[in-house]
């Protein structure tokens, strides 16, 4: 039986963004400072509103963080979980013995899918192509040697 869970990888912790962003309103008050002094006022109000915008985006960045994808293949089937904020969300099944593993990479730009008859998967879509690839070759050598 090969178990595997797919998560998405994350090269920033949380503290980190958090130092880069007290960096950032240190730097948005001395520049707004020296602004005001020559009387451009204004650019502060964007400036804020920049500072804002981006704590919100990164607040829902690290909302939408928690997904991932279950994979377990036995002697019958592939099941495939997919997990969003803790709780599996879509739930699919293929029989091994009529299921097809296609990936496709062209330059930058890949998929992999499973495909039984009319159903069809695309699995670990949040990996980058060579990560594909490589789990691509790791479910054909696991399904080749059963």
């Amino acid at each position: 039986m090969m178990k595997e869970k797919i998560i998405p990888y994350q090269s920033c912790s949380k503290s980190l963004f958090i130092f880069l962003g007290i960096i950032l309103v240190l730097w948005s008050i001395l520049f707004s400072i020296i602004l005001i002094s020559y009387g451009a006022w204004p650019i502060t109000i964007f400036l804020g509103a920049e500072y804002f915008l981006l704590v919100y985006l990164i607040r829902m960045y690290f909302k939408n963080k928690n997904v991932a994808e279950n994979i377990t293949i036995n002697s019958d089937e592939i099941i495939i979980e997919k997990v969003k904020q803790d709780k599996i969300s879509k739930t699919s099944i293929f029989k091994t013995y009529w299921s097809k593993i296609n990936f496709y990479k062209h330059k930058n730009v890949s998929s992999l899918t499973i495909r039984q008859s009319s159903q069809e998967e695309e699995i670990a879509t949040f990996l980058h192509s060579d990560l594909k690839e490589k789990f691509y070759y790791k479910i054909k050598n696991y399904l080749a040697l059963k």
